[in-house]
């Protein structure tokens, strides 16, 4: 019986020697894994102080570039706007030549003693009345175009220039680490397995530099895509150029026959022997048809606006 107990004292003593081995052991792996903790904590903070940091010496660095090359692309407006008061003395010229040319023309038409207004001779108004509404409109297309090809000239040059200025922005960001992709902090397993703390630290240290990457994107974003966004820009210029063009053309159409039949009009204020009923049916026609080209052109300005709106939603990636 004696012997049982004792065999049943030592078991137990037995028993307990392992709990507390078990628990020392224990508390040993709680404390490494509370120091790896720390250790990662403050790992997390200095990369989130040198973020923070680097994000604002960028900014800094980048409004006083900004306002550098700002000056140098003022003077390019500058220089293209003495170069459009040029182009608009000359344009303005040829077109007062054309004017006074064809008042003379009108006035041998239309002064000429002894006027008949016979079907031959409306013609030969019509013809010399499109004659000059052709004339003007090439004139003024021609000094379009070239305002047009030295804006685009401007536009290259300070493209280039905002290309140079995005190449250095982009350097620098670079250099602030604020461009290149950042490991995650993780925790590591101290012992058989991740506790369900550590697990849940990894998850959201991985959602973490997730956001980290985006919010760097968003701050160098202006620079990266700079260059995408302003060619982008340059051929909507064109195009809304060719598209303002293709609309004068359609009503400077209508135009021509507008002057003829104000001259018509005005010599049948003149008791010449012309239908007023029908130069008035012609007059609002012609209204009608110049509203519906209006119409027209609103309505592909309207589409275009929206369509690029959305294109710039994707170059900026949005």
């Amino acid at each position: 019986m004696k012997t049982f107990s004792y065999l049943l004292v030592f078991s137990f003593a037995f028993v307990v020697s392992l709990d507390f081995a078990e628990a020392r052991e224990d508390k040993a792996l709680q404390q490494q894994r509370n120091t790896a903790q720390k250790e990662r904590q403050e790992k997390r903070n200095q990369r989130n102080q040198e973020i923070a940091d680097a994000t604002k010496v960028f900014r800094e660095m980048t409004r006083n570039m900004k306002s550098e090359y700002q000056a140098r692309l003022k003077e390019l407006d500058t220089e293209f706007e003495l170069t459009q008061v040029e182009l608009q003395g000359d344009r303005d010229g040829k077109i007062a030549n054309a004017e006074a040319e064809y008042q003379k023309k009108w006035s041998s038409l239309f002064m000429r003693p002894g006027k008949q207004w016979t079907p031959e001779a409306l013609k030969e108004v019509e013809k010399e009345a499109k004659a000059y509404a052709d004339e003007l409109f090439r004139l003024k297309k021609e000094a379009a175009e070239n305002a047009h090809r030295e804006r685009m000239a401007i536009e290259e040059k300070k493209h280039a220039l905002l290309k140079e200025q995005d190449g250095k922005v982009m350097d620098h960001a670079a250099s602030l680490g604020l461009t290149k992709n950042y490991t995650p902090i993780l925790a590591t397993p101290i012992g058989n397995e991740l506790t369900k703390s550590e697990k849940q630290w990894n998850e959201r240290e991985q959602k973490e530099v997730e956001k980290i990457q985006e919010r760097n994107l968003q701050t160098v974003s202006e620079f990266m895509i700079g260059e995408k966004v302003r060619e982008w820009e340059r051929r909507n210029m064109d195009e809304d150029f060719t598209l303002t063009w293709d609309e004068k053309s359609e009503l400077q159409k209508l135009e021509a026959q507008q002057t003829f039949f104000n001259a018509l009009f005005m010599q049948s204020a003149q008791k010449e022997k012309v239908d007023q009923q029908s130069i008035m049916d012609q007059f609002a026609e012609l209204g009608k048809k110049t509203k519906l080209i209006k119409i027209k052109y609103k309505q592909t300005r309207k589409t275009n606006e929206i369509k690029r709106r959305e294109e710039k939603k994707k170059l900026q990636g949005r």
